[in-house]
């Protein structure tokens, strides 16, 4: 849910010096006033000077990024819309608040400013982007470190790279295709690393040794995609 928290003014008689456009630069500016990644709360500021005889108007674009690092606007209410500051200010601030990001996702905002004279002719125009609202994952996050045989039978090292303690859960063990059975994990808490141990007939040499952590999928996890892993005997 997208809503307005507050419009800051200044007047421009008292605090501003309006200069024309080809002696003004950096007029708009994009900012983060707050990241509550617990809350899933950010407050995101666009902030423009003034030039003379002319309107400010400024959009905000809501943009988000996850684990593959690729920023992409999202719709949202209130942004994506112009919008166009009362007459009288010399500098001005808005604020977009944004509420129930989600974990494991950052999130940031590009502000486009533009200035526009009584005709509607655009004079000048900034764009901005915002520091960004990281929110991380707080769910644990189970991972094969290593997996490899020995005389009795094969082990397996799986650590918890998550925020949190990951619930009991099973180590699948196959050999040459062939599922060997599973042992099972109390717990792990978080960044803590556990040996686990199937026993079993030696494999052959260079035959495949796989092992996948929870394969029932009984941890919620922050990322699945690190949950098995592959070796030669």
């Amino acid at each position: 849910m997208i809503r307005w928290r507050r419009i800051i003014g200044l007047c421009a008689a008292l605090l501003v010096l309006v200069v024309p456009a080809a002696d003004a630069a950096g007029l708009g500016k994009a900012t983060l006033g707050s990241c509550d990644p617990k809350a899933g709360e950010a407050v995101f500021q666009g902030r423009m000077s003034a030039l003379r005889d002319t309107r400010m108007q400024l959009r905000f674009t809501l943009q988000v990024s996850d684990r593959r690092a690729r920023w992409r606007a999202v719709a949202a209410d209130g942004f994506g819309e112009w919008i166009t500051v009362p007459a009288g200010y010399g500098k001005y601030t808005y604020d977009k608040t944004v509420e129930g990001l989600l974990p494991g996702s950052n999130y940031r905002a590009v502000v486009n400013f533009r200035w526009r004279t009584a005709k509607g002719k655009t004079v000048r125009s900034e764009r901005a982007t915002s520091p960004v609202c990281k929110v991380p994952d707080a769910r644990p996050d189970l991972v094969l470190r290593t997996v490899a045989d020995d005389s009795a039978g094969y082990v397996a090292e799986v650590v918890n790279r998550g925020r949190s303690a990951a619930g009991p859960f099973d180590v699948a063990f196959i050999v040459g295709g062939v599922p060997l059975g599973s042992a099972r994990v109390a717990g792990l808490a978080p960044g803590e690393s556990i040996d686990v141990f199937m026993p079993g007939a030696p494999c052959r040499d260079g035959e495949a040794l796989e092992a996948v952590v929870d394969p029932r999928s009984e941890v919620d996890e922050s990322s699945e995609e690190n949950d098995s892993l592959t070796a030669s005997c």
